[in-house]
């Protein structure tokens, strides 16, 4: 949601002309950029052979130059023949270009440009230490539409994070901002624990674990697209 304050000063007084009205708007000290989240976040529906749906997690569109693509988590993959999100009431599929499992982190391409959903800018935020900062992603929680939700960095290591926040399944591979719209990292898991006197493990749907996609700037990325897509080209 995008916040303005907005002051509209109105002079009277007696004996003077004040035919002039004055409006400034201005963004408030803690405005949020949430467009990135909004615009680009999509549901990605695992689909097994006979195109069954098995479950579906979340993600985001982004873009590099003419390179348009998908992040989300690497998980998200296991179990499913296809990986497809709908887009103008239909499915378009995904291809997968990274898988990397140790920072759970997956790049997937669409089969062809989505329409429904707006690519954003990816630019990657790189600063070593990022605890105490304000972040936000959308995500497709449970049986949720697309929901948008803030969060505190709580704790912070160099591949890894963890954020003050509410996630539940299907909330894994949403790509998390900072304020200013540049990616932090991507939603991996919730904490599961098993406490008081209940044997069953209950998850702790405020404390999200994220991944923190290093190596993967826009230099990098970039060529990592290139090459796939003179791959796919090739004789």
């Amino acid at each position: 949601m995008l916040w303005f304050l907005l002051s509209c000063i109105i002079g009277v007084e007696s004996g003077e002309d004040h035919s002039t009205i004055s409006f400034e708007q201005t963004k408030p000290a803690h405005y949020i950029d949430n467009k990135n989240a909004l615009r680009s976040s999509v549901r990605i529906d695992g689909l097994d052979k006979e195109g069954e749906l098995l479950g579906h997690g979340s993600g985001n569109y982004l873009k590099i130059g003419k390179h348009k693509f998908i992040m989300t988590a690497a998980h998200n993959l296991e179990g499913a023949s296809k990986l497809a999100v709908i887009d103008k009431h239909n499915y378009v599929y995904l291809l997968p270009v990274v898988i990397d499992s140790e920072l759970d982190i997956a790049i997937l391409v669409p089969e062809k440009d989505l329409r429904d959903i707006k690519a954003v800018k990816y630019t990657l935020q790189q600063e070593r230490s990022i605890t105490g900062e304000t972040v936000i992603y959308a995500g497709y929680p449970g049986d949720s539409s697309k929901s948008l939700f803030t969060g505190i960095i709580s704790s912070d290591r160099l591949f890894t994070f963890v954020m003050q926040s509410f996630a539940l399944p299907g909330s894994s591979g949403s790509v998390v901002f900072d304020t200013k719209g540049r990616v932090v990292g991507v939603v991996r898991a919730l904490k599961l624990g098993v406490y008081g006197h209940s044997p069953f493990p209950e998850l702790h749907e405020n404390l999200v674990y994220c991944s923190r996609p290093r190596g993967y700037d826009r230099y990098a990325l970039r060529g990592i697209l290139e090459r796939w897509k003179k791959s796919r080209s090739a004789p």
